[in-house]
């Protein structure tokens, strides 16, 4: 089993998420690693806190997976840690600048919303970067907040061509929050020509793809515009759905 791998299946142990794929992070050091992996056996065997610990030697020396795996569990308050805004914010921070395209979307949010707890700022450029970094993993929830940054003019100029573009490649994907952005896009005709039935079906999709908090942020707009479409339309649309499916690997 390679390293990333055994650190996924710890994370999820964790209850955390990790990413094994599309990172270009460096193997880490065998004394780094070896940290780390003092860690894992010391979790395993019931003692959350001395696994922290060595984890957090790890991480000091450069190990970038422990560093992902800290700042997740300060960001939750998980694995007896106490949880800390300005601690995950510093392990994330080194997660992505060692290469981990998850920690630079946690990152890319944080500066997109900024956090007066901890004294940061809300910084659209930062923002931008760290979405652009972690797109080229591909990551599609990165893609998707590129189509937001470029369509609301975040960091950069509003271009709703780059938006569109970067929103399909998220949708392409079956990232849910990206079918619902399309949605709301092709039903008020914002840049693209109006379409209600394309519109609804991304709703659709989004429904299909998405967590329940994501559909339930799909349900919202479909309740919102439900007065804008006409006989027959909602139908077109779940044919439309089935038809994007089919010619997207299928169910």
């Amino acid at each position: 089993m390679t390293a990333r791998k055994s650190l996924a299946m710890l994370a999820a142990a964790l209850g955390l998420s990790f990413s094994v794929v599309g990172g270009v992070f460096a193997d880490p050091l065998p004394e780094t690693q070896a940290a780390f992996d003092r860690g894992v056996a010391a979790y395993r065997s019931g003692n959350a806190e001395g696994a922290v610990d060595e984890w957090k030697e790890a991480a000091e020396g450069g190990h970038t997976g422990a560093a992902w795996l800290l700042g997740n569990l300060y960001d939750k308050g998980a694995g007896g840690v106490a949880q800390s805004d300005a601690k995950a914010y510093e392990y994330y921070l080194q997660a992505a600048r060692g290469g981990q395209p998850e920690a630079a979307v946690r990152l890319g949010v944080i500066y997109l919303n900024g956090n007066e707890a901890i004294g940061l700022k809300r910084n659209y450029a930062q923002a931008l970067k760290s979405f652009e970094a972690a797109s080229l993993a591909p990551r599609a929830d990165a893609q998707y907040y590129l189509g937001i940054m470029h369509r609301n003019g975040w960091g950069t100029a509003v271009d709703r061509t780059e938006s569109l573009r970067w929103l399909i490649l998220a949708a392409k994907k079956r990232y849910a929050p990206a079918f619902t952005e399309l949605g709301r896009i092709y039903i008020e005709g914002e840049g693209v020509e109006k379409d209600r039935v394309e519109g609804w079906s991304y709703f659709l999709l989004a429904n299909r793809f998405g967590t329940p908090e994501q559909s339930a942020e799909a349900d919202a707009l479909k309740d919102k515009y439900k007065g804008w479409m006409k006989r027959g339309e909602t139908e077109k649309a779940r044919d439309m759905a089935d038809a994007w499916v089919s010619a997207h690997g299928g169910a």
